[in-house]
């Protein structure tokens, strides 16, 4: 079965979802004003009659109404369905005004027809020239004019003139100032995901400076603890997490990612560094190891190591989840429709998405089980800078060495093709021989059955000569050349490489002993120097060959082959892919050099202090402590994959071959610049795309106020809701692309300084009835805690929450039995210590079993980009905060810090415990309830003191616990 990812999404089911999408263009009900804006009435009646049948997925007749071309030119029919200024000859006027309803469209089994109002519509627009608009999120945002409104005095910050311009056109005041305790809760909450402390709020409600707002914004934005915070949300989006995924969901380093993250968010990196370093921070220039590092967010894919699947298919699947998560996390777009065909919406063809597929297409990993390349990130920081230089020594080591080598080995001059005379192969691989011809040199093949461990053993004739063999060559080559290019075959590794003299007739042997391997790549993922030693790496290519392959080893001293003799070549395969593929060369053929110059550069100085200078930084580098983490790598010029578009979205199929580009709706890429991963993240990060900055703002937004300013938060597109406060996002857009310049902290600041954040939650009856989602901004948020909030709360009222940051992912209790991992010993080993206790942050995440209490708080188990969590409220919840062992052992904390730090009587301490998990003073009649619950339960602790030992060594601490935990569960402590 093709996994889902990967299937031909049936015409139907796009159809669906198009009918699906028109809930949410708010259609217009009554004639417009002229001129009849195309964005605002037309696109919406478009979208909600005719696109099903005349859009990006299903063009029925000719027509579609995606693309203004496609709309004005004629259909199957030979009629123009518009044309600009005559409605008499505008066919889809005829269509959709026609009484008969077997002729009308769109036709009943599609849909209803067309009302009046939106006929009218259709024809104003049309007589007034059919002016086509594209779609407002694909048009740049420009600075707007601050509006003027009735009661300037409650302008704060400029954002705050857009909502009360809003408010008042539609009769609403906004709401109350929320009491200073309210605000500060809130917006610890919304910076640092923590509460504020008893210090943290006495100090506040203390403070009556002009500025103790500010004072208090900056404080927050400065605290190690907003990455934290602001971590947690990005790591839904490049879906983290510290397995591979799929079934066996085996364990995956890459936690130092999850570190980088938090610090760059602390470091207020500018968000479009914060893209080109994650999208292709390897391809800047002078990169550091931080901006290779950044690149493992698109490591997060998934790797399947099950047996017998296909690495190609699979490395397929995880180029496709990029595309599809960049286009979503940064622009707010779903690309990935275009993957069947043509985006049923949005102006973005079919052949475009696999133009984007080409820019991701030639990275290095490719779905093997060791997740190379992998970056070697020292466990020290002060170790970075170090580990760092001595990389770029290797890699220019290396480079400078292949470089020296590479002319020698690709003159065809240097080189004659050997004859066989003799070949076999042990176990059931099958070596055939063909005979050279004109313009083929002779060459081996395999038949049948190909077995993992076969030993190639090939007895080559060389010509008689006087001159001694310098260098030995070997090709491997697809099995199938010209097929290979589209559908690459099963790759191969050489794990042990041997060469010997042979004389059959005295069987006399000679070893040939080699001191150089270099091949094809500069910088091979497969090293040919170790076919030279006795394990299981190897030169190859690895898990599939789609061209030519070569590689060339050189002898310590060049050797002579007597007349009589063969020159025998071992060739070893111990390697294998999941599901024991075998990696064995299937096609190849041998030839040799007698240019003195391979020893000749062996022997120049140049290349000894290469040599040695390579020798001396790897060793160095071998002794630096690291973890080595899944980045991405660019495969260079000469290796690049071509890219090929999938004929309705099956990658089996292969269509075009296509080149690296970027939808045309959008601005141009810079045309003196190659098109590869750094040029499309610095077009992605430009002021000039007119999605970035709107998306981001947007997502913050969200995170504070609960609703976009766009709803949907993954879908700027045509099928996406239009804006609430369309010139607001725009403003704010622009200032922070400009005024801000990217600095995501000022924007928060301005955020949450606005009077509009400020506002009190509460809401009259009438209010939630007109507004129950706050779309207008009449009153303050008023949200439930994320997961990772309710369990760092309660965590700090515990007084038990770990300051520690970054380092691996730890395992806080979870019950027992939860974790079971198939195919593997692995096993949850709950941590100790301070690791017991540490943020949700860095809570050990694996996506075959989520941590359980986040999981019921609506975390995703991130096998896929999340751009949204939709919060539940289920029976399941509060079962978790009850009785999980983690908040039971915060209740246990807390039942002691009311102890310890409200000495005096049980009231008293039922009452701070109430005021440190609210942030309010405790009123008497919740006292009062509570106190009753501590006296119900110091009855039921002796009626089964044993039973409840576990809990608290006795009645008043059980008592106690029982009140805690309950406090705990307040729907004021699980809300900010």
């Amino acid at each position: 079965m093709v996994p889902r990812p990967l299937q031909n999404l049936s015409q139907s089911h796009c159809l669906r979802t198009a009918a699906l999408a028109v809930s949410l263009f708010g259609l217009a009900q009554v004639q417009a004003e002229e001129p009849v804006s195309f964005n605002e009435h037309i696109r919406p009646i478009l979208a909600e009659h005719c696109v099903a049948c005349h859009g990006g997925v299903k063009q029925a007749s000719g027509v579609s109404f995606i693309y203004r071309d496609k709309a004005l030119a004629e259909g199957e029919s030979g009629m123009r369905s518009i044309v600009p200024g005559n409605v008499e000859e505008s066919y889809l006027v005829d269509r959709i005004a026609d009484p008969d309803p077997v002729y009308r469209m769109p036709p009943a089994e599609h849909g209803p027809a067309l009302s009046a109002e939106e006929i009218e519509l259709v024809k104003q627009w049309i007589r007034e020239g059919a002016q086509w608009q594209e779609h407002w999120a694909f048009v740049a945002p420009e600075r707007q004019q601050s509006p003027s409104v009735e009661q300037p005095q409650w302008v704060r910050m400029p954002l705050d003139a857009f909502v009360l311009a809003d408010l008042e056109q539609t009769s609403l005041a906004p709401a109350e100032e929320a009491s200073r305790s309210e605000w500060l809760r809130r917006v610890t909450f919304d910076l640092t995901g923590l509460p504020p402390t008893a210090e943290e709020r006495k100090a506040f409600l203390s403070d009556s400076r002009p500025d103790a707002y500010e004072r208090v914004v900056d404080r927050l934005l400065a605290s190690p603890r907003y990455g934290e915070r602001w971590a947690a949300m990005w790591l839904d989006l490049v879906r983290y997490s510290d397995t591979m995924g799929y079934e066996k969901d085996p364990h995956r380093d890459i936690w130092p990612y999850r570190d980088w993250l938090i610090r760059v968010l602390n470091d207020d990196l500018p968000y479009d560094q914060f893209i080109v370093k994650q999208l292709a921070g390897d391809l800047l220039p002078e990169a550091t190891l931080g901006d290779r590092l950044a690149t493992a967010m698109h490591r997060n894919t998934q790797t399947n190591t099950e047996g017998g699947t296909d690495d190609e298919e699979f490395r397929t699947m995880a180029v496709l989840d990029r595309v599809s998560t960049t286009w979503q996390v940064f622009a707010g777009l779903t690309f990935g429709c275009a993957q069947c065909h043509s985006h049923p919406y949005d102006p973005i063809e079919n052949q475009e998405f696999y133009e984007f597929v080409a820019v991701m297409n030639n990275t290095r990993d490719a779905d093997l089980d060791n997740e190379t390349p992998r970056l070697a990130v020292p466990t020290d920081r002060e170790q970075w800078a170090k580990a760092n230089e001595l990389d770029r020594q290797i890699r220019s080591s290396r480079m400078a060495i292949h470089q020296q080598f590479a002319s020698l080995a690709t003159d065809a001059e240097n080189w004659q093709y050997l004859q066989f005379q003799n070949a076999e192969s042990t176990g059931e691989t099958k070596v055939e021989v063909i005979a050279a011809s004109e313009d083929q040199p002779a060459e081996f093949v395999t038949r049948g059955t190909v077995t993992t461990g076969s030993m190639m053993t090939f007895d080559l004739a060389v010509p008689v000569s006087d001159q001694p063999i310098t260098a030995l060559r070997v090709d491997s080559l697809p099995s199938d050349v010209a097929k290979a290019i589209k559908d690459p075959e099963t790759g191969f590794v050489v794990t042990r490489f041997r060469a010997t003299i042979e004389n059959p007739t005295t069987g006399e042997s000679s070893s040939v002993s080699f001191q150089l391997a270099i091949c094809d790549e500069p910088l091979p993922a497969l090293d040919p120097a170790e076919s030279l030693n006795d394990n299981n790496n190897g030169w190859g290519v690895e898990p599939r060959i789609y061209k030519p392959r070569w590689a060339v080893f050189v002898p310590r001293e060049p050797f002579v082959v007597p007349e009589g003799s063969v020159l025998r070549v071992v060739l070893k395969h111990n390697r294998s892919l999941t599901g024991l593929i075998a990696l064995v060369t299937n096609r190849g053929r041998f030839a040799v050099s007698t240019n003195p110059a391979w020893q000749q550069q062996l022997a120049s100085p140049e290349y000894n202090q290469q040599a040695s200078d390579l020798a001396q930084a790897s060793r160095e580098r071998q002794q630096i402590a690291s973890v080595l983490v899944p980045v991405i790598e660019e495969r260079l010029p000469a290796e690049q994959r071509p890219t090929y578009t999938f004929v309705r979205g099956n990658w089996l199929d292969r269509g075009d071959r296509v080149s690296p580009g970027v939808p045309a709706v959008f601005p141009p890429l810079d045309s003196e610049q190659p098109v590869d991963r750094l040029a499309v993240a610095h077009w992605l990060a430009s002021t000039e795309h007119p999605l970035t900055a709107r998306v981001m703002v947007n997502r913050l937004w969200q995170q504070l106020f609960g609703l976009g300013i766009v709803e949907t938060v993954g879908d700027f597109g045509t099928s996406g809701l239009r804006p609430t406060h369309p010139e607001l996002l725009d403003d704010l857009a622009v200032r922070f692309e400009t005024d801000m310049q990217w600095s995501t902290k000022q924007l928060l600041r301005e955020m949450v300084l606005s009077a509009t954040y400020r506002q009190a939650s509460q809401a009259s009856e009438s209010l939630a009835q007109q507004d129950p989602h706050n779309a207008l901004l009449a009153r303050g948020p008023r949200l439930r805690l994320t997961a990772e909030m309710v369990r760092d709360q309660a965590l700090l009222l515990s007084g038990r929450m770990s300051d520690k940051m970054y380092g691996p992912s730890v395992m806080p209790p979870q019950p027992d039995g939860v974790w079971r991992s198939v195919y593997s010993g692995a096993r949850w080993v709950t941590s100790e210590g301070d690791d017991r206790y540490r943020r949700a942050v860095y809570t050990y995440w694996k996506r075959t079993s989520p941590y359980p209490s986040m999981m019921m708080f609506d975390a995703p188990s991130r096998e896929v980009c999340s751009v949204q969590r939709i919060p539940t409220n289920t029976p399941l919840q509060p079962l978790v905060t009850m009785n999980d062992p983690v908040f039971v052992e915060c209740a246990q904390g807390f039942a002691e810090r009311m102890s310890q730090q409200a000495a005096g009587s049980v009231p008293q301490q039922i009452a701070w415990g109430i005021e440190q998990a609210t942030g309010e003073p405790a009123t008497d009649a919740v006292v009062e309830v509570l106190l009753k619950l501590f006296e119900d339960s110091l009855e039921q602790y002796h009626a089964d003191d044993e039973a409840h030992q576990a809990l608290a060594p006795t009645a008043e601490a059980y008592a106690r616990v029982i009140v805690a935990s309950v406090i705990l569960n307040l729907d004021d402590v699980i809300t900010r």
